[in-house]
């Protein structure tokens, strides 16, 4: 009987059991954290619809260390489609850790979880760019305890011109499922489909793209225009 591994189809939208095909492990002793570390690559087909799928997980407990037994985390689909990547180095560490988790939280199926983890992202990065420089470091020596609530920081960022009318409206919708998630007692009946989490995922995607990768690549070409026009106006020896 072939063997088979647990693993969110991106072409299907739901978690199959792909038939393995092949799997690269690793583990060691890490000195630093005093633990031991594995972790798996698995690549297998979709046997729903044909679909090549690869896979990572991490052990997360160790027998005669640990626990009883050994146990690994949830398969996390690394393709196709793997987390989405950005080129910018500004984006803060708490953007790219909410959005990771919301992306295992989606893999698994867990909606409204990854909702939650959107409206952490996007708070995050409304702090990044809405608060000054003294303002985050004061909150990081915890000499500050400033917060800004997702619905003030979007509003800000609308009436600062950082997004568009399309992007605030968007980001409205956000707002509305992250309080759904976070806060059900509103609307006991309320419920996030895996598709609207997924639009959601986009939409998130796309204002950070938009706030950090696109003006990076901006301002690199305003700098490479005018390097050219200097260079134009250098008379020839």
């Amino acid at each position: 009987m072939a063997k088979t591994f647990i693993i969110d189809c991106s072409v299907c939208k739901a978690k199959v059991a792909a038939e393995e095909m092949g799997v690269a492990e690793r583990s060691f002793f890490d000195d630093e954290a005093h633990e031991p570390f594995a972790e798996k690559l698995l690549v297998g087909k979709c046997p729903g619809c044909g679909m090549l799928l690869a896979g990572h997980s991490t052990q997360t407990h160790f027998e005669n260390f640990d626990a009883e037994y050994d146990d690994w985390s949830d398969i996390i689909r690394v393709y196709p489609s793997p987390t989405k990547t950005f080129s910018s180095s500004r984006i803060p560490a708490g953007v790219t850790t909410s959005l990771a988790d919301a992306d295992k939280s989606l893999q698994v199926g867990a909606a409204i979880a990854s909702c939650v983890m959107f409206g952490r992202a996007l708070e995050a990065l409304c702090r990044d760019v809405l608060f000054t420089d003294q303002e985050k470091k004061a909150i990081k020596e915890g000499t500050s305890k400033k917060r800004i609530m997702l619905g003030a920081g979007i509003k800000q960022l609308r009436e600062k011109n950082i997004i568009d009318d399309r992007l605030f409206d968007w980001s409205q919708q956000l707002h509305a499922f992250r309080n759904i998630a976070a806060h059900p007692e509103g609307d006991e009946e309320a419920t996030i489909s895996r598709q609207d989490a997924e639009d959601l995922q986009a939409f998130v995607y796309a204002i950070i793209e938009y706030i950090y990768d696109l003006s990076d690549r901006y301002e690199r070409f305003k700098k490479r225009q005018k390097l050219t026009q200097l260079m134009r106006k250098t008379p020839k020896p």
